[in-house]
C-alpha cells in the first residue's frame, strides 16, 4: 500500500493512494485516493491520523479490497501534499552511515550515532525549504525514512523488520556552520540538534510505501538533485548498519512507538563535500527520490524574504 496524509498544515487527512496517475515527479490533481477516516468509519473506528493504522495494516489492505471502498475512490484534487506522519512522536537520526560520507567527515568506526530532530521540522515533500537568518550553509540530505509500525523496545535485529510500517523519502536538511559551533575541539561543542531542527527542515514523502511492498530495504536507491544538477546517488545496501541493525539499536535506547521515524543516514554528495562547497539557495529547487516511494520536490525560500510565506509550508508565524 502507498499512504499519505494531505490537506492544510495541521489538519491533514490520511489516505490511500490507489493510482498516481503515471506521474514520475509530484502527484498530479489526477491522482485517485480513497480517504481513510470514512473508510475506517463504515468499520465502526475513528482515527484522526495515519499513525493509528499503522499497527494494523493487514486489516487496512482488507478494507481497501473490499467492494465498498471503491465507492470511496475520488481525485486527489489540488490537496496540499503533507509528511505522511504530519508530526511524529520521535525522529531519531542517524550520522555517518554510509562509508564515503563518513569518510568526508573524517569518522571512526563504532557505534551508529545519533541525533533528534524535533517534530515541528517536519514538512511535506513539496512545501518550501526555508532557510532561517542563523545559517549561510544550508545543505541537504537525501535519506531512508524508516516508519515504525509497533511498539518495540529492545527488539533484536531478526525481529526488527516486523516492527516497521514502511519507508519514506526523507531530507535531513542541516545547516552545516552551526552544526560545528564553536568547532571540533570538544565534542560538546557540536550543535547537531539545533543545525538539524529549525521549521521545515525534514521533509517527508510523499507517500509511506508499506514493507510489504518492499521485497529487500537494501536494494532501493536513493538520489537527490539540486536544480536539475545530480548530486546523490547510493543504494540502501550501502548502509554501515542496515535497517534492522539499526531499528534494533534504536530501540534500545528510545522505546519505539507507531508513526516513529528513524533517518538511516546520508551517503556521499552532500553540499559541503563539493569542491568547492556549494550550498542551498533562495530559489534552489531540491529533488528527492528513492525507488518506489515517489519524488519530492522543495524550493527554498528565505525566512527574511516576505514572500516565503505564500509558499506552502508549516513555518510558524513570527512574533511581534
Amino acid at each position: 500500500m502507498r499512504l499519505l496524509s494531505a490537506g492544510p498544515v495541521g489538519a491533514e487527512e490520511p489516505f490511500a493512494l490507489i493510482d498516481d496517475a503515471g506521474s514520475a515527479g509530484p502527484l498530479r490533481p489526477e491522482a485517485v485516493v480513497v480517504p481513510l477516516r470514512p473508510l475506517a468509519a463504515r468499520h465502526g473506528v475513528r482515527i484522526r491520523h495515519l499513525s493509528e493504522l499503522l499497527d494494523s495494516l493487514p486489516g487496512l489492505a482488507r478494507w481497501l479490497d473490499e467492494r465498498h471502498a471503491r465507492d470511496l475512490r475520488e481525485p486527489l484534487g489540488n490537496r496540499r501534499i503533507g509528511a505522511p506522519i504530519p508530526t511524529p512522536r520521535l525522529i531519531v537520526g542517524v550520522g555517518m552511515n554510509y562509508p564515503a560520507h563518513a569518510a568526508g567527515l573524517d569518522a571512526r568506526a563504532g557505534d551508529p550515532v545519533l541525533f533528534l530532530k524535533p517534530p515541528s521540522a517536519v514538512c511535506g515533500p513539496y512545501d518550501a525549504i526555508v532557510r532561517p537568518p542563523e545559517t549561510t550553509a544550508l545543505d541537504h540530505e537525501v535519506e531512508l525514512g524508516i516508519v515504525i509500525g509497533a511498539a518495540a523496545h529492545r527488539v533484536p535485529p531478526e525481529r526488527a523488520l516486523e516492527r516497521v510500517a514502511g519507508f519514506v523519502v526523507a531530507d535531513d536538511v542541516s545547516a552545516r556552520d552551526i552544526a560545528l559551533g564553536a568547532g571540533l575541539a570538544h565534542p560538546l561543542s557540536l550543535q547537531l540538534t539545533r543545525a538539524k531542527g529549525f521549521p521545515t527542515f525534514c521533509p517527508l514523502g510523499p507517500w509511506l510505501l508499506t514493507v510489504d511492498e518492499t521485497t529487500d530495504p537494501a536494494d532501493l536507491l536513493l538520489r537527490l538533485s539540486v536544480n536539475g544538477s545530480a548530486r546523490q546517488q547510493a543504494r540502501a545496501a550501502e548502509m554501515i548498519t542496515g535497517v534492522a541493525e539499526l531499528v534494533a539499536f534504536v530501540s534500545a535506547g528510545f522505546p519505539l512507538e507507531p508513526g516513529d521515524v528513524i533517518l538511516s543516514g546520508s551517503p556521499a554528495g552532500c553540499g559541503f563535500e563539493q569542491d568547492p562547497p556549494v550550498f542551498l539557495r533562495p530559489g534552489d529547487v531540491v529533488d528527492a527520490e528513492i525507488t518506489g516511494l515517489g519524488r519530492m520536490r522543495t524550493p527554498v525560500v528565505d525566512e527574511m524574504d516576505p514572500s516565503a510565506h505564500d509558499h506552502p509550508t508549516p513555518l510558524p508565524r513570527r512574533n511581534p
